[in-house]
């Protein structure tokens, strides 16, 4: 079975291709767990927003450092580029920067069901959310959801891969989404469903939610606390220590999760157990 798996990332000043290394190690540690492995079974694909935002993020960094002379510049263009991303993408009901955002993840998710080893009617879905992907890819799903529920069933012109319905596996990290359900609980007190239903009963006990953090990265936290839905809908939250010596004691870790062991291992880990004989789920 091959897995469909989407990767977002959460800074707006991030590159084009900025999960080729992280794809090389997930591959790498899940073909060594399983001598019937193969890198043929993982799709990935990823979904790059970062160049509908990336001027107008460089224009205000150069306009608030005009004397050239601020220290811990990228800590600092890390935290502006959170901060304006979030408050451009929040401004409103579905503004222009929210509809931009989610036409690219269309997009980048219609290309992955298009992929010649994907069925795009059951190939499970897997989606890789960094930071503010998290928050972008929540309310994503919740919108197809509702969309869903207004036209009583499936959506005209998509697949099911498109549309949720092979979604299996949610996996944040540096999330900054339990900000967003504390200041926000009538938008945000009812996280989304992972299980898609186009999955029998069985596989749909094999969807989770992880959520990673590192204590020391400020804007990543955990989920489970925030109230009954969510302690339901995540299956667990998981403290590790990322980044390199100089920054895995401090703020500059939020980058760090894209190259650190801690993450990449667990996830091919998963992505193993996705694959794995159906006596590994009997109860």
């Amino acid at each position: 079975m091959k897995l469909a798996i989407a990767i977002i990332h959460g800074l707006g000043s991030e590159e084009q291709f900025f999960s080729v290394e992280l794809k090389h190690r997930i591959v790498e540690k899940y073909i060594l767990e399983n001598p019937n492995h193969s890198e043929d079974d993982l799709v990935f694909q990823e979904i790059y927003w970062g160049d509908l935002v990336k001027d107008s993020l460089a224009q205000l960094s150069q306009r608030v450092n005009y004397k050239n002379n601020l220290t811990y510049p990228g800590l600092r263009r890390s935290f502006m580029d959170y901060l304006g991303v979030s408050h451009s993408y929040r401004n409103g009901v579905r503004n222009d920067l929210y509809l931009a955002i989610h036409e690219r993840v269309r997009e980048n998710l219609r290309k992955l069901a298009s992929h010649r080893r994907v069925d795009d009617a059951t190939t499970p879905l897997v989606v890789l959310a960094h930071s503010f992907g998290g928050v972008i890819m929540s309310d994503f799903i919740w919108d197809i959801r509702q969309q869903q529920k207004r036209s009583k069933g499936h959506l005209e012109g998509l697949s099911a891969l498109e549309q949720m319905d092979t979604f299996t596996g949610f996996i944040t990290f540096g999330n900054p989404m339990a900000l967003f359900a504390a200041q926000n609980p009538d938008t945000y007190d009812k996280p989304i469903e992972v299980k898609g239903k186009a999955h029998t009963e069985d596989y749909q006990k094999r969807a989770k939610w992880f959520n990673f953090y590192d204590k020391d990265d400020i804007v990543a936290y955990p989920l489970k606390g925030l109230n009954a839905a969510y302690d339901n809908a995540v299956a667990g939250d998981f403290e590790i220590n990322v980044g390199s010596a100089a920054t895995s004691w401090n703020p500059a870790c939020h980058m760090g999760y894209w190259e650190d062991p801690d993450f990449y291992i667990a996830v091919s880990k998963y992505l193993c157990e996705l694959q794995a004989e159906h006596t590994f789920w009997k109860e």
